[in-house]
């Protein structure tokens, strides 16, 4: 393969509308133009798509092999940028994974999980604070809520095991939470 046909398969790309094709891989991967990423998964699908054009096994000049040609490359787009994701993805989980090994040393599990500003005892204080008022607001469930998700790290399908009630209970104690902390004017995501 050489550089002169991959620009080529580029050329190809851009010209008659046919870079929709990778606009279209990155919509049915769920990949909005609001992604982070958006712009490096384009440029991505555009060299796969000039890499599928060198090996297409046909003639890739010829009106006749059009169709296949762009049937071809929307799939090699698709498959090797699902793989991307799923390496992204993977890659992300096992670092957030990796925070629990006891092989690493106090310095790094520092860095992965203290806030530098969480030392301050202003802080400390301004968050007691917050919690202290935004639990006198609370009603007795939502304050079951607070006390399992910030104490005892529980997800909601826990919380609900945990206290015998459905998820919908526990999903409207947070949103009952969430709605007493913007009230608050202090807005969180739990």
């Amino acid at each position: 393969m050489t550089n002169q046909k991959l620009i080529d398969g580029l050329v190809y790309l851009s010209t008659n509308k046919r870079i929709n094709l990778v606009h279209s891989v990155l919509k049915q991967l769920h990949i909005s133009p609001t992604h982070d990423c958006y712009d490096d998964f384009f440029q991505e699908g555009c060299l796969i798509f000039s890499h599928a054009y060198t090996s297409f096994p046909d003639d890739p000049n010829n009106p006749e092999n059009e169709r296949r040609l762009m049937n071809f490359a929307y799939k090699r787009i698709y498959w090797r940028l699902l793989d991307q994701l799923r390496h992204q993805f993977w890659e992300k989980e096992h670092r957030l994974g990796s925070i629990n090994d006891e092989s690493l040393d106090e310095h790094t599990l520092n860095h992965f999980t203290a806030d530098p500003n969480s030392q301050h005892s202003f802080v400390h204080r301004e968050n007691n604070d917050f919690f202290t008022q935004l639990k006198a607001h609370c009603s007795p469930n939502e304050k079951r809520y607070l006390h399992a998700v910030l104490l005892l790290d529980l997800k909601d399908s826990e919380i609900a095991e945990k206290y015998h009630v459905s998820r919908q209970a526990v999903y409207s104690w947070k949103r009952g939470v969430i709605r007493k902390a913007r009230a608050l004017d202090y807005p969180i995501s739990l």
